[in-house]
């Protein structure tokens, strides 16, 4: 969606109706905007959203007020009894017809209303939401909202409904109150959320979706490729899906800064983690934090001994595993991220200092991505078995680069485009700052060069057009 035509088209008119209205009625235009978003991508989306959104609503008034009663115990029990409803229907959606088509476990369940179970866009974020928002209000960390117009904005606007950021009521609900006061122009804050959105571009049509088409031919035919190009294939769908979820969330967030409201920062270069915690802490933040805080922390955290936290580690990315999907390849995913995580922290312990931690990080990512990419965990096996067995035939690379296809230029994108990701990563890590703030520190002739080499980079060698299939953000099936 935010690669199509439509979008821009949808955004200016948004924001156009948004500062030509009285304060007071720009949270009901986000909200109806953002209703019409998810009705124009699925209507039965829309009608899951709103009926979701409106039992949060009326959970948190119900937990509040039990609470307000001392009767701790029952707002518990509303509480267990939201998040139950909640989990099941994300397990309904994602696991359902997983179950019944390919392994015929559900077979009461008919094919045809199986195959129907899509799963509505945006339920596993705003679903998460609504849990840590209800957590918040039984702990007494924030009030139940009061008005369901600020609290559907809170869960469905729409720069961040289909695949995040994850955020957190006590950051998002004053900011959709004070939407009144945003000026039309505000140069640093328009300049800014610009300057994101062009970045997220070129990281999705000039660098992922290129790397899409050779990731997705090597992936899908591992079998014809030899040792050398199936490594490429996992180092490059690395990449991809780096560029893919990450120039998603920038240009979320330049989206929501035109209205002025901030959204988590989700990715904070990744792949200049020092090691498995330090990816964590960099890679999907909102989704980590969550976990973090209404999980790990719920579970004991660290505060029962080594044992414990060790268990409570792999509890948290079995489950990360399966909130991304069905299959057990995504259960093996999280997995092994848990085991990365367990023996990182048996050696910190242990006192072992491990050199060359960054590129090491880096290639136990990468392998793990297999099995995110990888169709099944047979798939996933098969993929790895090959890459280890095959051998080199450089005899065949000819062959190779006409079947992906990979010409000079396409290589040249590739490369330079990672080339410039990287350099830009490794500025932000050293300087502990995101590119628009970097570049707002600059000169004018600077961030206007900057400015029209990320649009010419877009225009020209941006996967788009008559005969470009655009490529689906990969997280819109979570």
């Amino acid at each position: 969606m935010f690669v199509s035509l439509f979008f821009p088209v949808y955004l200016v008119i948004t924001a156009t109706l948004f500062f030509l209205l009285p304060g007071k009625w720009r949270p009901a235009l986000l909200l109806a905007f953002s209703y019409f978003f998810c009705g124009w991508l699925d209507v039965r989306a829309l009608a899951v959203l709103i009926l979701f959104s409106f039992f949060t609503w009326g959970a948190g008034l119900a937990i509040e007020g039990q609470k307000k009663k001392g009767n701790q115990k029952r707002g518990r029990n509303y509480l267990i009894l939201a998040a139950v409803f909640g989990i099941g229907l994300l397990c309904i959606y994602k696991y359902v017809p997983g179950l019944s088509l390919r392994f015929g476990i559900l077979k009461e369940i008919p094919q045809g209303l199986a195959q129907k179970l899509v799963m509505p866009v945006g339920l596993s974020f705003y679903l998460f939401q609504a849990i840590g928002y209800l957590a918040d209000i039984y702990q007494g960390k924030s009030p139940a909202e009061k008005n369901f117009l600020y609290l559907g904005c809170y869960l469905a606007f729409f720069p961040k409904l289909v695949s995040g950021p994850i955020e957190r009521e006590e950051e998002f609900l004053p900011q959709i109150k004070a939407v009144k006061n945003v000026r039309f122009y505000d140069r640093g804050r328009l300049s800014t959320a610009f300057t994101y959105m062009l970045w997220g571009y070129f990281m999705k049509m000039v660098v992922a979706d290129r790397l899409a088409v050779t990731v997705n031919q090597i992936f899908d035919a591992p079998e014809v490729f030899d040792s050398f190009w199936l490594a490429a294939g996992a180092l490059l769908y690395t990449m991809q899906i780096y560029c893919d979820f990450a120039g998603y969330s920038y240009i979320a967030v330049g989206c929501a800064g035109v209205f002025g409201i901030r959204l988590t920062q989700n990715f904070r270069a990744p792949y200049c983690a020092s090691g498995i915690t330090d990816f964590w802490r960099r890679w999907h933040v909102s989704l980590s934090t969550w976990l973090r805080d209404y999980l790990y922390i719920p579970l004991g955290g660290n505060r029962k001994g080594m044992p414990r936290k060790c268990m409570n580690t792999m509890i948290v990315f079995l489950v990360c595993g399966m909130w991304h999907g069905s299959g057990v390849n995504f259960i093996a995913w999280g997995l092994l991220h848990g085991i990365y995580s367990v023996v990182e922290t048996l050696g910190r312990r242990a006192g072992v200092k491990m050199k060359g931690g960054r590129l090491i990080t880096f290639l136990a990512v990468a392998f793990a991505w297999i099995f995110f990419r990888a169709s099944s965990f047979g798939a996933a096996a098969g993929y790895i078995g090959r890459m280890v067995t095959a051998g080199l035939r450089p005899e065949m690379w000819r062959q190779y680069t006409e079947l992906l296809p990979l010409n000079a230029v396409e290589i040249a994108v590739i490369l330079a485009g990672i080339l410039v990701i990287c350099v830009v990563d490794e500025l932000c890590c050293r300087k502990k700052l995101h590119l628009p703030t970097m570049i707002q520190h600059q000169q004018n002739a600077a961030r206007y060069l900057v400015f029209y080499m990320l649009i010419v980079a877009i225009f020209i060698f941006g996967m788009y057009g008559p005969g470009y299939h655009a490529e689906q953000f990969i997280y819109m099936q979570f």
